[in-house]
């Protein structure tokens, strides 16, 4: 004689439900200030990135004769200002030759026949400044009340510097 199995078909019953629901929400409460942080901190690394990269073209740029030449009687800066409002990205280049400090835009004959520039634009494989300034994305969220500024300089003699203000924790590292 065969014996019939009783299957027991009923689900979850709602209790059941509501519980792992309240679990659900308790966790994802609980999680959502790290998630946020952590969101925040890749921001700033991407953004160090970017910093870093710009910098390494500056110092690659030097690497022929006439931009080093041109580095050394003089410097250059790039300066990339994330807007606190508006969250736009704007670009601005100086040359400086001794106390003259030109404040050029990229279509400015002064930057486009520079053999720093061009040298620039060579080594960071970019066709052109609109591509570099295509490329570039400044992905963090201002402190209250300031703009996001990346501003990288080149020394008379070629010394580079880097800076990234206006970020959560400034360059003090992603935590």
């Amino acid at each position: 004689m065969r014996r019939e199995i009783e299957k027991d078909n009923r689900g979850f019953s709602l209790v059941e439900l509501i519980v792992v629901v309240l679990i659900m929400a308790i966790v994802a409460v609980a999680l959502a200030p790290q998630v946020i942080k952590w969101v925040e901190n890749s921001r700033i690394s991407s953004d160090l990135q970017t910093r870093t990269n710009i910098e390494n073209a500056c110092i690659l740029a030097m690497t022929e004769e006439a931009a080093f030449d041109m580095v050394k009687n003089g410097g250059y800066e790039i300066i990339i200002k994330k807007d606190k409002n508006t969250g736009r990205v704007s670009f601005s280049y100086k040359i400086r030759h001794g106390d003259d400090v030109q404040t050029c835009d990229k279509n400015d004959p002064a930057l486009l026949n520079d053999a720093f520039w061009q040298n620039f634009i060579k080594v960071g494989n970019y066709n052109s400044f609109d591509a570099f300034e295509a490329s570039i994305t400044i992905k963090s969220t201002p402190v209250k009340g300031q703009d996001i500024v990346l501003d990288v300089h080149v020394f008379e003699g070629g010394y580079t510097f880097s800076d990234l203000v206006g970020v959560a924790g400034e360059d003090l590292g992603v935590s």
